[in-house]
């Protein structure tokens, strides 16, 4: 398995939205970040919930407090990479943001994984033959050897 925390791999500068602002704001902050779901704040900067862009076009309400999801799924900054490769698949989620003391210290997205996987490989001991993933593989499919050291990539 690996054992990378989300602290490696996470977005440091959030864009977070207020409670209070317009949807048609929120929608031209997606829109111009090129993203597709932010964190909504209270007035102490915790977070209250997320905003997407199904929100958006599948609520109706006029602030972020009205359209938000507010079921917000987090973890820390020591939460295992691949954890958070599971709460996307079976929540069917696309970001986790990740909070230090209740506070916002940075978000995880599904890109932010895939650079990771594209980074980490699995290489064989034997033969140098490497795969990529999140679990270590049983065999190579190589040279059928069951050591594997775990690289990354800079």
């Amino acid at each position: 398995m690996m054992d990378i925390p989300v602290s490696e791999i996470m977005t440091r500068t959030v864009i977070t939205v207020p409670t209070t602002m317009p949807v048609k704001e929120i929608a031209q902050i997606l829109a111009d970040k090129r993203i597709t779901g932010l964190p909504v704040v209270d007035e102490d900067e915790r977070v209250v919930g997320i905003v997407s862009e199904l929100d958006i076009i599948g609520r109706q309400g006029t602030t972020a407090a009205e359209i938000m999801s507010d079921q917000v799924i987090s973890a820390t900054e020591g939460t295992d990479a691949e954890e958070v490769a599971h709460l996307f698949t079976s929540r069917r989620i696309r970001r986790v943001p990740i909070l230090a003391d209740g506070r916002l210290v940075g978000i995880v997205s599904r890109s932010d994984l895939m650079r990771l996987y594209m980074t980490t490989r699995w290489v064989c001991e034997h033969c140098g033959y490497f795969v990529r993933g999140f679990e270590q593989p049983e065999l190579c499919p190589n040279c059928h050897s069951d050591r594997f050291v775990l690289r990354r990539d800079n």
